[in-house]
């Protein structure tokens, strides 16, 4: 539980509400992690993987 608060709390500001950085985070398959999304990701342990991956989408390494 405290690893999905901290990815909805890091990109709830792209998203503008928790609702809707929510439904990104388990509907929306995430490029690189063959079409998991970051709430699955979560579930297996790699949180880090995908604070990683929202740092590199921040910085521009993905679109």
């Amino acid at each position: 539980m405290r690893e999905m608060v901290e990815v909805i709390n890091k990109v709830e500001p792209r998203f503008g509400s928790t609702l809707m950085a929510y439904a990104w985070y388990r509907s929306e398959p995430l490029p690189g992690f063959s079409g998991q999304t970051a709430m699955q990701l979560v579930r297996n342990g790699r949180v880090d993987d995908v604070l990683d991956y929202v740092d590199a989408v921040d910085a521009g390494v993905h679109a």
